[in-house]
């Protein structure tokens, strides 16, 4: 199956699959305690309940590295006039290995099969090493949002143009 709803993806490096109930509460319980999700006050459970939930637009996997649950992605589509990463994190353990890059590559190519023009990600304004990554993968401010999520911050949706 071509697009966001394949119950897996082989990303050479990683593979995406549907969180399991047992992957999906450690990944939201290791999350929790870090950046940005912690300043966000996002617990454990809220953030399990988002890996876990499922619509006709929403399409969330767990990143398995090396047979291990390291992280998340969650993608919403449609939405406005191309894709919405809803979701990426990574535990600290799994990050600077190149996974990030080969989700992002996986996310842009896939909104190119539907003919995307844009897609878009939140980044919250102090998430500094967020910022910095999306940057490098060619994603730049188009809106900020001030108290989005809690009211001392603000979120920054970020735009890629695809086409």
């Amino acid at each position: 199956m071509s697009g966001f709803g394949a119950v897996s993806y082989d990303l050479g490096i990683c593979q995406l699959r549907h969180a399991s109930d047992q992957e999906a509460d450690y990944l939201g319980c290791e999350l929790s305690k870090i950046e940005p999700w912690k300043t966000l006050q996002s617990t454990a459970s809220d953030l399990k309940q988002g890996f876990l939930f499922k619509d006709g637009s929403t399409h969330s996997y767990a990143v398995i590295y090396e047979q291990e649950p390291v992280g998340v992605i969650s993608v919403r589509y449609p939405w406005l006039v191309g894709p919405y990463l809803g979701f990426l994190g990574f535990i600290p353990s799994a990050q600077g290995k190149g996974l990030g890059k080969a989700v992002m590559n996986w996310f842009e190519e896939t909104a190119k099969i539907h003919s995307a023009r844009n897609t878009f990600i939140c980044v919250s304004d102090f998430n500094h090493d967020a910022q910095a990554f999306y940057n490098d993968c060619g994603y730049y401010i188009v809106a900020d949002m001030d108290g989005l999520i809690v009211d001392e911050y603000s979120e920054f949706l970020l735009r890629k143009r695809l086409l």
